[in-house]
Formats: C-alpha cells, structure tokens, sequence
C-alpha cells in the first residue's frame, strides 16, 4: 500500500503551472511538526519538522492554487511519487514527492468559505432531472453532487 496523509503548515505559496499538454499543475510544501515526550523529565521535545514536497493535479491543483497561501494549515492524503532526474553533469538526483488526491484545510485555526465550481464539460453532458425526478424541496438552481458541482476552499482568516 502506497498511501499517506501528512498534517502541517503550508510553507510558501503554491505554485501552479500548466504542462505542456495544458494539464494544470500545482506545487507546494509542507512542514510537519513533530514532538516526543522526554519520559524522564517529562517535557516535550520539539524535534526539527520534516518537510514534503506536494503535487497536484487538474481541478485539484487550480483549488489549491486559488485557496491555499504559506501558513495554512492542511491535512494532504495521497501516493508517494518517485521524482528522481538526472542533472545537465550526470549526477543523479533521488526525490520523493507526495502525489495528492485531496487537500484539507483545518479550521482550528482559521475560518473557510465553500463556493462551488462547476465543472463546464460535465455540466453540458448532463441532461436536466425532470421535475418528477428532483426532490421537492430543492430548488432547480440549487447546487450539491446531484449538480456535478465540486466544492473549491478559500482560507478568510487564521490566528
């Protein structure tokens, strides 16, 4: 199994790019505090934090880029990706990197405001419920996962 889920701080502001087929792209670290208890003394230690690199990609990696700015606190789940490369002088370069497929921000200590987006492509293929099929008490504008809307987070303040 290939899955992990990191909590800490965003440590800079994500960095989106496109890549050459046009595929958005986000990048970005995170800081992963860590403590032990000194059993003897019985005191924490703060031990140095770990950082791991982050990407994202598509719809997920736009949200990121539109939401989250150094400080953040963030909950990732992902894979861990190989991002090994050689340099121009042929020394080879050994890098792990999480590869995303979700981001939460934690509202500990901060406030968030969920708009939807929609999602143009998919939202043209859906046909419109008929009125018999929508639930009586949702309104026809009304957006939720019956709308093909997904949520985008937007950080309003943290402590």
């Amino acid at each position: 199994m290939n899955k992990i889920t990191v909590h800490g701080n965003v440590t800079g502001k994500p960095e989106l790019r496109f890549s050459r087929s046009g595929v958005p792209v986000a990048t970005f670290t995170v800081a992963a505090n860590r403590r032990r208890l000194n059993r003897g003394t019985g005191r924490w230690i703060d031990l140095p934090p770990v950082f791991h690199r982050v990407v994202c990609f598509n719809g997920l990696a736009e949200n990121i880029a539109a939401s989250l700015d150094k400080g953040a606190t963030v909950a990732v789940t992902g894979e861990f990706a190989d991002d090994s490369y050689k340099r121009d002088d042929g020394t080879q370069v050994r890098r792990i990197q999480i590869e995303a497929a979700d981001v939460a921000a934690s509202l500990r200590y901060a406030t968030a405001t969920l708009v939807k987006n929609t999602r143009p492509a998919q939202d043209a293929q859906r046909a419109e419920p008929d009125a018999a099929q929508r639930h009586d008490d949702m309104p026809a504008d009304e957006t939720g996962p019956e709308s093909g809307t997904r949520p985008e987070l937007a950080i309003v303040g943290s402590d």
